[in-house]
């Protein structure tokens, strides 16, 4: 997997103080945002925000100490993009869980920045590499945008001459202090399935982690807050171009079968994922495109 020399993607993409590329383990290329209201590192192997890191706040995503950091594994922790499929490919077996964009490498389109804000353009198009695995010409472009808040943008481009079906999400881990002082708002009257199961159900009041969870909701507005007693922090989620969002935990026994994770990470993490898979996944036409969106912001309790 060959990537732009460094020297090359901060002469031509840097901006000193506020954008910086370097190598990071394996040699994969990081580049870190700055600007007035925080920071964060995305890793152009996937695509991947690694840290995101609010002025005056402590680190709000997580990132597994035993994460695998090689060209074929996923990166486990950050903000992964699952796409052209969320979950196990339909296809079957031998295809990577949650699809092939967060084990790509994507190319830097464009770097700004402003008083407000610093900016990166990531982009990912079919090769031989994808075709073997997904049949279709498409055009990905996502944009990171580190401001007040940390937002991120994925347009799906059809290119091909033939209509294609995708599901996707980003996957975004939220370091908490300890899973029993986290609450989840939002959900309040929403409906969910609770995998493996597809009877629907529906949520009364806020949501607490207590033992394995893995839930897809309909909240009513695309509006999570994920609060945390003991960091007296908010972390609000806001998002678009779906209507559904899983909240997912894998516990005590689950994180067991996880190399890349500790077995008591799942106290220190939680995943709420806007997503389109199953009524949300999405069907293309030719030319036609396609915008998932996700806002991350953190503030303290009052």
């Amino acid at each position: 997997m060959n990537y732009p020399d460094i020297a090359l993607l901060n002469q031509r993409f840097g901006a000193a103080g506020r954008i910086a590329f370097r190598a990071g383990e394996a040699g994969l290329p990081i580049v870190a945002l700055a600007g007035k209201y925080g920071a964060c590192e995305v890793s152009l192997y996937g695509g991947h925000v690694l840290s995101y890191r609010p002025v005056g706040l402590g680190p709000v995503l997580f990132l597994s100490k035993r994460s695998a950091f090689a060209p074929g594994q996923p990166i486990r922790g950050g903000i992964p993009v699952c796409w052209p499929w969320f979950g196990p490919a339909a296809e079957g077996a031998g295809l990577p869980l949650h699809g092939f964009a967060r084990l790509m490498r994507w190319d830097v389109s464009a770097t700004e920045y402003s008083g407000e804000a610093t900016d990166i353009r990531l982009s990912l198009a079919d090769n031989d590499q994808t075709r073997r695995m997904w049949g279709f010409a498409f055009g990905l472009s996502l944009r990171i945008r580190l401001e007040q808040h940390l937002a991120l943008e994925l347009v799906t481009e059809n290119r091909d001459t033939r209509p294609f079906d995708f599901s996707q999400g980003f996957h975004p881990y939220f370091r908490v202090s300890d899973i029993g002082a986290v609450s989840v708002h939002g959900l309040d009257g929403a409906a969910y399935t609770d995998y493996p199961s597809a009877e629907p159900k529906r949520q009364h009041g806020a949501l607490a982690i207590t033992g394995e969870t893995n839930r897809i909701y309909t909240p009513e507005k695309n509006e999570i807050a994920i609060r945390d007693a003991k960091l007296q922090r908010a972390t609000l989620v806001t998002f678009s171009g779906t209507r559904n969002v899983v909240v997912w935990n894998p516990w005590a026994e689950r994180i067991k079968t996880f190399a890349d994770l500790a077995e008591d990470d799942h106290t220190r993490m939680l995943c709420v994922e806007p997503v389109n898979r199953g009524d949300t996944a999405i069907t293309l036409e030719p030319g036609e495109r396609h915008t998932l969106k996700m806002d991350i912001q953190a503030k303290l309790l009052q």
